[in-house]
């Protein structure tokens, strides 16, 4: 069973845990970069937003062939991470007016990303070859607290 990276919590604070997230792990990454520390309610709205491309993720590595996007740097729109987090924080949510928490004053103490396992695949080729696929996996990690 696996713990919370965090072990030394507010007094109070609510939790969320998703475990093997189909989802790109640098995608994963620069989204909850941007998301630590905002209010669970604006980081909500962000979200959904950027599910449907209105507002971009900031991103500061792997910037190859990042576009740079309207009053930012470069950004992208990852919609598959964002709809994820927006799961999570749903969960998150649920968990905290379980522990009569008020939803309206939470702020996201911590979020973070683990890479999970990577699932081996085959793709079969020509003349009786085949070539592997990778698919990779992603554990999310999210710690709300009152403000």
């Amino acid at each position: 069973m696996m713990k919370y990276t965090v072990q030394d919590l507010p007094k109070k604070h609510a939790k969320a845990r998703l475990v093997d997230v189909p989802v790109s792990v640098k995608d994963s990454i620069e989204v909850c970069r941007f998301l630590r520390g905002m209010k669970l309610q604006d980081a909500k709205e962000y979200l959904e937003k950027v599910v449907e491309k209105k507002a971009a993720i900031p991103f500061k590595n792997h910037l190859d062939s990042v576009s740079h996007r309207k009053g930012m740097g470069p950004g992208r729109y990852p919609v598959k991470v964002s709809k994820y987090i927006l799961e999570l924080i749903a969960n998150v949510e649920a968990n905290a007016e379980n522990q009569d928490l008020d939803v309206d004053n939470l702020v996201i103490h911590s979020i973070l990303v683990k890479k999970g396992i990577t699932v081996k695949k085959h793709i079969p080729r020509a003349q009786g070859r085949s070539t592997p696929f990778y698919k990779e996996r992603v554990h999310f990690e999210i710690i709300v607290k009152e403000a």
